[in-house]
């Protein structure tokens, strides 16, 4: 039994928003493991995989990609749920080697090769990987918003129908900042918001918000810095 899975679980239902910082190695998730108030760590799949020499998109082999996931859940303490994105064509397989390899919980989505999945077919996939690892958690990402679309009650359908399916949190990922609100109001469990760094959490609090994340945004802003500071001392 993975207790980091019922602490991670539990994490999403306490009384205070669940922040999770983006690791994309050890070093990083390390750094944030030690800070006042850090509970638990996400890793971004696209971070990783550009740490690794990929991009984003599955472009990462899986065992590459679950290999960065355990080093990471080996090296802190505190529960991991790791972006393992569409599932690397294998859904059920990559949740139970997941687990395997120390993580809490996953995130799924629910688009494959820039095309959203229909509701039904991504119902089943849900369905399956949540029977293939009963105790991770499993933040079931919605992808109206990022594929381009603004339907919010697909988005709400989705939600409440991965939620159905066994998902833990839903995930809509790119929501509008107008729109947060009502997804908080109509889906029913937990939702995770993808945030900036520097950007205000007071708000996403107040609604009702069970979790944010970061990211690749928390990998591009230290590189950014790090440019920075080699530009400056190349002149």
């Amino acid at each position: 039994m993975n207790m980091r899975a019922d602490t991670l679980r539990a994490l999403h239902h306490g009384p205070e928003l669940l922040v999770l910082p983006n690791a994309w190695d050890v070093a990083s998730a390390k750094r944030f493991a030690a800070l006042p108030g850090c509970r638990a760590i996400a890793t971004s799949s696209g971070a990783v995989a550009r740490a690794l020499g990929f991009e984003d998109g599955e472009q990462t082999p899986r065992e590459e990609m679950l290999r960065a996931v355990e080093r990471i859940a080996a090296a802190v303490e505190l529960p991991v749920t790791a972006d393992l994105e569409a599932g690397y064509g294998d859904p059920p397989g990559t949740a139970a080697a997941a687990f395997a390899a120390g993580a809490a919980g996953m995130n799924l989505e629910d688009s494959r090769g820039g095309r959203l999945l229909g509701l039904h077919e991504q119902v089943e996939i849900v369905r399956a990987t949540r029977a293939a690892a009963p105790e991770l958690v499993l933040n079931a990402r919605v992808d109206v918003f990022v594929r381009g679309g603004d339907d919010v009650d697909d988005v709400v359908a989705r939600a409440n129908a991965y939620l159905a399916a066994g998902a833990d949190c839903a995930y809509p990922i790119l929501a509008p900042d107008d729109v947060v609100e009502e997804l908080v109001r109509r889906i029913d469990g937990p939702v995770n918001v993808l945030v900036k760094p520097g950007v205000p959490l007071d708000r996403y609090r107040q609604i009702g918000v069970a979790r944010v994340s970061f990211g690749p945004y928390l990998a591009e802003a230290a590189l950014a810095e790090a440019e920075r500071l080699a530009a400056e001392a190349l002149g």
